[in-house]
């Protein structure tokens, strides 16, 4: 698996704790006006949970967070239980953008 030069995973995580709290089953992330904007979702419904400047530090390291896990994925632990992500890329106008599936791997 390759390694994402960010040090921190609390970016991701805490998107994921944030998603299940509300309740989703995934998260997608999409560039728009100069920002990553991360979308939790549940079916065909979606609610807006963070916005990243697309050339800050936060953006930067979740990018790279989500592009380590597209082959393998990661567990990961909130206080909600643990979870397994598989990230995969779809085309948004033009734009390369991610949706993370979050499986409950306890309850």
């Amino acid at each position: 698996m390759v390694k994402p030069r960010c040090e921190s995973n609390d970016v991701l995580e805490q998107l994921v704790a944030k998603a299940v709290a509300y309740g989703a089953d995934r998260l997608e992330i999409e560039y728009k006006d100069g920002h990553e904007q991360v979308c939790a979702m549940k079916g065909s419904f979606g609610v807006g949970i963070a916005r990243f400047p697309a050339l800050s530090d936060e953006a930067r390291c979740l990018l790279e967070h989500l592009h380590a896990i597209r082959r393998k994925g990661r567990r990961i632990t909130t206080n909600a239980g643990e979870f397994l992500l598989k990230a995969s890329t779809y085309d948004s106008f033009g734009e390369t953008a991610y949706r993370v599936q979050i499986r409950t791997l306890t309850e």
